[in-house]
């Protein structure tokens, strides 16, 4: 597994540590691609290895599909190429044993057409047990035009880590933490990505504070935070970055900002 030095754009704030230490680490791969290391159990939340033409990373990537462990499960919040990479998951080869969640049917078909067998629809607020201390719950993000996008809970014992890698309205996260406990880490986008005309894609820096916030979290770690000069950004901008959500946030809360390929540890 690749360890490259650590890259810090952000500040570190508040105190980890309001708990026993669980067995959690995070590898950030590129843009909310993030391998997730929790209790012995691997899971890799919307791959993405591979640029197109049009749609670069604007960030050296973290890992390749050939350094992952065998995983657990695989989650994707949304069919966009830059969260559900199909040439990249081509490649992976435990297609036959690994579960698959995924936020519509059409993403279920194409992963079921490249091999994988395992692959479920998550409808929001459905839980699967991919292994016997392993749960992964699908959570409202939102939609993209007609179509649902999942966050996702993914939880060992009591510890609790929050995964939205295409969400933007912090009201979602507020309505989840009426109705479920805490979460210890939250993952969330920090860009601010948003068209020219029209709604925000993803989160900024405010929103991923209030919602790491809303969560009742301990630690936000950023996801969906670098942008290249490619095609696409000439007509989505970047509104916001890691660095002013560590700047903005409130004692109590971390911001760790994690350079891709770096392996961080929970409490670190």
């Amino acid at each position: 597994m690749v360890n490259k030095p650590l890259d810090f754009t952000c500040t570190l704030t508040g105190t980890v540590g309001r708990m026993s230490k669980p067995d959690l680490a995070l590898t950030r791969v590129a843009n909310a691609c993030v391998l997730l290391e929790l209790d012995g159990h691997h899971v890799l939340t919307d791959p993405w290895f591979t640029e197109r033409w049009y749609l670069r990373r604007g960030e050296p990537l973290g890992l390749s599909v050939a350094e992952l462990p065998q995983l657990t499960a695989i989650v994707a919040t949304s069919f966009a190429a830059n969260h559900w990479d199909l040439r990249a998951l081509k490649q992976y080869p435990h297609k036959m044993s690994t579960p698959v969640y995924v936020s519509t049917a059409r993403m279920a078909r194409q992963a079921q057409a490249l091999g994988y067998r395992r692959v479920q629809v998550l409808r929001w607020y459905e839980t699967r047990q991919p292994a016997a201390t392993l749960s992964v719950e699908a959570v409202p993000a939102g939609r993209t035009l007609l179509w649902r996008n999942n966050a996702y809970m993914i939880s060992s014992g009591n510890f609790r880590v929050f995964f939205g890698g295409e969400i933007h309205d912090v009201a979602l996260l507020q309505q989840y933490r009426a109705r479920r406990a805490a979460a210890d880490v939250a993952l969330l986008p920090t860009n601010g990505l948003r068209p020219l005309v029209g709604p925000p894609l993803v989160m900024g820096p405010r929103e991923a504070v209030s919602g790491a916030t809303a969560l009742g979290a301990g630690v936000l770690v950023p996801v969906h935070d670098a942008h290249a000069s490619d095609l696409l950004s000439l007509v989505f901008r970047r509104h916001g970055s890691a660095a002013e959500a560590a700047a903005m946030a409130p004692a109590g809360l971390d911001v760790v900002c994690l350079a891709p390929g770096r392996r961080w540890k929970y409490p670190s």
